[in-house]
C-alpha cells in the first residue's frame, strides 16, 4: 500500500481502542494503567505527560426510513457483519450532532435524502451507543453502494430475525415493531 493510498476502516481494530491503545494520543510516549483518584479506578496514563485516557462509547447514528409501515434495512457489504441486515447508520464524528450524521449516514449509505422525524430510541451494547431516528423518505429510492449491497423495505412481520446485524440492530427493530403494532391497536 502506498502511503496517500485511500483505505478503509477496519471496524474490528476500531473496537479494540482505547483498551488497547498502548501510546499517548498527544505526545506518543508509553502508557501504562495507574489508579486514579478520587475515582478509584484504573485508567491508561501517559508515562510521560500524564495524560489520562478516559473511555467512553463510540456514538453511532441511523434513520429507520418508514414507508407505509415498512422499514428500510440494508444488506451490510463491509465487515463487520458483512453480509447481515440493519439500518442506514454509522459513526457520529467529532462536532457533528446525532440526527446530522444519521441524515448524512443514511445518504452514503443508500443515497437517500430523507425526512428526520422523531427519535426512536437510543441503544447500548458494551463499546457503542446508537441512536436511532424514524425518517421519511425523499424523492430518492434507496440505491445500492458498497456498504449496502442489497435494500430492501420490511414489514413487521417479514423483519429477517434471525439475519440482522447487531444486538443494537435488534433491539432497535424490536421497538420499531412495538410501536407499529400499539399505534395499530389504538386506532
Amino acid at each position: 500500500m502506498k502511503k496517500h493510498d485511500p483505505i478503509h476502516a477496519n471496524h474490528r481494530v476500531q473496537r479494540d481502542y482505547p483498551a488497547k491503545a498502548k501510546f499517548c494520543p498527544l505526545c506518543g510516549a508509553a502508557m501504562e494503567s495507574r489508579l486514579l483518584m478520587p475515582e478509584n479506578a484504573a485508567r491508561k496514563v501517559c508515562t510521560r505527560c500524564g495524560f489520562v485516557l478516559f473511555p467512553g462509547p463510540k456514538l453511532v447514528a441511523g434513520c429507520f426510513v418508514i414507508d407505509t409501515e415498512r422499514v428500510l434495512l440494508i444488506r451490510r457489504g463491509i465487515e463487520p457483519a458483512v453480509g447481515k441486515w440493519t439500518f442506514p447508520g454509522g459513526y457520529v464524528d467529532f462536532g457533528e450532532n446525532a440526527a446530522d450524521a444519521a441524515l448524512r449516514e443514511t445518504h452514503e449509505e443508500v443515497g437517500m435524502r430523507v425526512a428526520l422525524g422523531p427519535l426512536l430510541g437510543v441503544f447500548n451494547d458494551a463499546a457503542i451507543t446508537v441512536v436511532v431516528y424514524l425518517a421519511t423518505p425523499g424523492k430518492e429510492p434507496p440505491s445500492l453502494t458498497v456498504e449496502a449491497t442489497e435494500v430492501r423495505y420490511f414489514g413487521p412481520s417479514d423483519i429477517p430475525w434471525h439475519d440482522l446485524a447487531f444486538p443494537t440492530t435488534t433491539d432497535a427493530v424490536t421497538a420499531w415493531v412495538a410501536l407499529v403494532r400499539g399505534s395499530n391497536t389504538s386506532s
